[in-house]
């Protein structure tokens, strides 16, 4: 059963720009590096491994996630997320608001790669 739900999201993942963004936050949580390389655009990989690595040792939880695709700018589609990644670090427990920067994804090879943050005042 669990196979099919990771197939059915990664298929999900592939045509859907707020799929993706919840897929990559499931990888970040899990510190799953091949899992976010593989959701990131080129110029976005470097920072994957910055934040696969930041949250390897943090015990991450997803709680109430839930995102969604809106505006289309520059090539670019923003999508917002709701919820928080809990982490529990050297006995501090720390919450991570997913709304706090909206996702910046494009079109690479077909598919919807995680790319960024979309800034408000139009940059990337």
């Amino acid at each position: 059963m669990l196979l099919g739900a990771l197939l059915l999201l990664a298929a999900c993942a592939q045509s859907d720009p707020a799929g993706t963004v919840e897929a990559y936050l499931q990888a970040k949580a899990a510190s799953d590096l091949d899992r976010m390389l593989s959701l990131s655009c080129a110029a976005w990989e470097g920072q994957a491994v910055i934040e696969a690595t930041s949250f390897e040792s943090m015990n991450a939880e997803l709680e109430g996630m839930a995102c969604r695709a809106g505006e289309e700018r520059d090539g670019a589609t923003r999508v917002d997320c709701e919820g928080q990644i809990t982490t529990v670090y050297n006995g501090e427990t720390r919450q991570w608001d997913l709304g706090a920067f909206p996702y910046r994804l494009v079109q690479e090879g077909g598919e919807w790669k995680m790319c960024g943050y979309f800034e408000e005042n139009g940059g990337q």
